[in-house]
């Protein structure tokens, strides 16, 4: 009530007494100096009498804009987006705070906008992926520590056993005045010691002897503990603000070391760079990179990360950590893992709006992953440490404006994500089945991947995972997931390759055709149309072969064993479907007075030569005798009923002497085989003399046989 009074009675006397001219010289000034709270008041004082002044609606957005309070600075830029005085820049602002409010498509609407003016691409917003983001609710755990205060706290870092952070909740008793900018206390570090379950409820001040009149924090430390890395405030000797051109007190980083009980007097490091701003750091393990930002020129724009090499008691000149990391806009708040994951804020990389929370696992090659709900909000979240799933971050998300608060934060699922790609072209491979399994080869779940060749699957245990792609007509493709990698990331990516696969597999079965029992020790010779290679088998006591064969391709098999006849068999893997091809041979035994059908033996009408298909199977009856040194035949010809009885015999005589002429001179011995012709007088069904029958009927009595005589 009091303050309501005090505005009525300053906005009637400046009324009556200054002109607006004096009240928007005296705003312009609090504007300048950076006391954005103060210059509200006076342009809002100034709006009243003159609304349709641009000038004023651009002052209050972007006053409102740097006090980081999107519901006001969407409320004036809307204003400012119906005046005819709209730079490309004044899209991009009222997009990013619609982003803020989570009106997504109304900043996907202005940030489009905004592209097309300034010719330049930003991190657009995808609709979808900010759904994807929203759905990781599940697979964290996050609450406010216990010991927020009702001012900004935020910033923590690990000290030993200790969490240390920055916090404005008390003001010096020597210091009679607030940081103008958002009317808060100046920062002071504090520390705390956390609870079982990481709660942070008593802090104090880290050392009564580190503050100064302004900003301290962020910090970080050493894994030993005795060293200190330390945002603060650029200061004099005689401890009065250094301010740059611009009239900005810029931030800097200090260095200082513990001495017994006592931290030395912070001294400026080497990797300042006079008249920007340098501070946010943090140290790796090893003590031998330290990450930083800073706004100094030739960065990819507002401020960037920054990375220093230890060389002894010196640092290398700061390096930028590049396009993955930094963008356009601000990335701040770097902490690095003790496995080298870097986490960091941004507000140039796609998120959910505000400062989002991102991590990378290498700068150069890396992807910059984005945390997703509920560690980002789309307020501002940032300052993420982390050991071992478990960590602190802070945000604006309750408070809103500058009012930040600590959140203590565990990782309860995390995903194992990826891709299969055709290790021959490098294109992306669709289709494929994925499995995982974790150290023990036990299946931990599996999935069918879409044509994009995308995986995911969600895990709770940190430990070692394996991956196997499987898709017909390639190879297998495989990866691993450690530990190690799971450790202090949300997730982990992988690509899986897999290789066309011109092979078959064979899977061969030999059995007996009387009983089909399983036949052992056949040798099986399977030669490749075109080749003189063979690949030669043993059917084991199942009577099963297998082997890998070409597709596209036609191949001859033979099969030979003393005591059954000998076969051959053709067949293409042309067109076949699938990873395996089936073949199955019955083959007859070896007995006396046995009596076979060789197939395919033809002649032409009224002929006893050899035709060339019947050499291939009189060549097949070689290869039997050959394999069966005594073995003695009988060779016979048979013909069906038509044609006198007399014309038949002599036909069926001269066919089977013409055949076994032909494989005496193949090779055997003219006294292991004899030829005999029977004419008509053996039919194997009814089709006699004077019976009409098919022309299939009459075809099945004419045929050759082998009779087994001796062996």
């Amino acid at each position: 009530m009091k303050k309501i009074t005090y505005t009525l009675c300053l906005v009637f006397s400046l009324i009556c007494i200054q002109s607006q001219a004096q009240i928007l010289s005296k705003a312009d000034k609090q504007f300048q100096s950076y006391a954005y709270q103060d210059a509200i008041e006076l342009y809002e004082i100034l709006w009243q009498k003159d609304s349709l002044n641009d000038y004023l609606v651009k002052q209050l957005a972007t006053s409102y804009r740097l006090l980081n309070n999107s519901t006001k600075t969407e409320e004036w830029y809307a204003r400012l987006m119906k005046s005819s005085n709209v730079e490309a820049e004044d899209y991009l602002h009222y997009a990013r705070a619609l982003q803020a409010n989570q009106k997504y498509e109304q900043a996907k609407h202005y940030l489009e906008r905004y592209e097309e003016l300034a010719k330049e691409n930003v991190k657009g917003i995808d609709l979808d992926y900010i759904a994807d983001l929203k759905s990781a609710e599940s697979r964290f755990a996050i609450a406010p520590i216990s010991g927020n205060s009702e001012a900004s706290d935020f910033g923590t870092a690990f000290y030993q056993d200790k969490i240390v952070f920055s916090s404005a909740k008390a003001k010096p008793s020597l210091i009679k005045r607030n940081y103008r900018w958002n009317e808060q206390n100046y920062l002071r570090l504090y520390s705390s010691n956390p609870l079982q379950d990481g709660d942070l409820k008593k802090a104090v001040l880290l050392s009564s002897d580190l503050g100064t009149n302004f900003h301290d924090g962020p910090v970080c430390f050493n894994v030993a503990g005795d060293e200190m890395f330390l945002t603060r405030n650029y200061v004099s000797d005689s401890k009065r603000a250094k301010r740059n051109d611009e009239g900005v007190v810029s931030i800097q980083l200090y260095y200082s070391k513990k001495e017994g009980k006592e931290w030395s007097t912070p001294k400026l490091m080497s990797v300042n760079l006079d008249g920007y701003s340098t501070g946010h750091p943090s140290l790796s393990k090893d003590g031998k990179r330290l990450y930083f930002i800073s706004d100094r020129p030739g960065g990819q724009g507002g401020t960037d990360i920054y990375y220093s090499e230890r060389n002894g008691d010196t640092w290398s000149e700061p390096v930028n950590a590049g396009e993955k990391v930094n963008t356009k806009e601000n990335e701040m708040f770097p902490f690095v893992t003790e496995n080298n994951v870097l986490y960091f804020a941004s507000k140039g990389h796609a998120g959910l709006g505000g400062l989002d929370i991102f991590w990378i696992d290498d700068i150069l090659e890396g992807k910059t992953v984005n945390m997703g709900a509920p560690v980002n909000t789309s307020q501002d979240d940032f300052a993420l440490i982390m050991k071992n799933g478990k960590g602190y971050l802070s945000s604006n998300r309750e408070k809103g404006e500058s009012f930040d608060d600590i959140y203590r934060f565990e990782i309860l699922g995390r995903l194992i994500k990826g891709q299969v790609f055709n290790s021959e072209t490098s294109e992306i491979l669709g289709n494929s089945k994925v499995s995982l399994l974790n150290g023990n080869g036990e299946l931990i779940g599996e999935m069918e991947t879409a044509k994009d060749g995308k995986f995911q699957f969600e895990i709770s245990d940190v430990q070692d995972y394996k991956l196997i792609s499987v898709k017909q007509q390639f190879t297998d493709g495989a990866g691993e997931v450690l530990a190690l990698d799971l450790k202090d990331q949300t997730e982990a990516y992988r690509k899986l390759f897999q290789a066309p696969d011109n092979t078959l597999n064979l899977d061969g079965l030999v059995v007996y055709r009387e009983d089909r029992s399983p036949v052992e020790g056949v040798s099986v010779i399977i030669k490749k149309k075109g080749s003189e290679e063979s690949i030669d088998l043993i059917t084991n006591p199942e009577g099963k072969i297998t082997c890998a064969l070409e597709r596209d391709a036609e191949y001859a098999i033979e099969y030979h064993k003393d005591d059954i006849l000998s076969k051959s068999a053709y067949i293409s893997t042309f067109d076949v479907e699938g990873d395996r091809i089936y073949v199955e041979e019955e083959v007859d035994k070896v007995q006396v007075g046995k009596v076979f059908v060789l197939e395919n033996i033809f002649y032409d009408l009224d002929k006893s030569n050899i035709r060339p298909d019947a050499a291939i199977e009189l060549n097949k009856l070689v290869v039997i005798m050959n394999d069966n040194p005594s073995l003695k035949i009988e060779l016979s010809s048979h013909t069906d009923s038509r044609g006198s009885d007399a014309y038949n015999m002599a036909l069926s005589d001269r066919r089977a002497k013409s055949a076994v002429k032909y494989i005496i001179e193949n090779g055997i011995a003219k006294d292991r085989i004899i030829a005999k012709g029977y004419g008509e007088t053996k039919l194997i069904n009814h089709c006699s003399n004077g019976v009409k029958c098919s022309k299939a009927e009459h075809q099945a009595n004419r045929r050759t046989e082998v009779k087994v005589l001796e062996l």
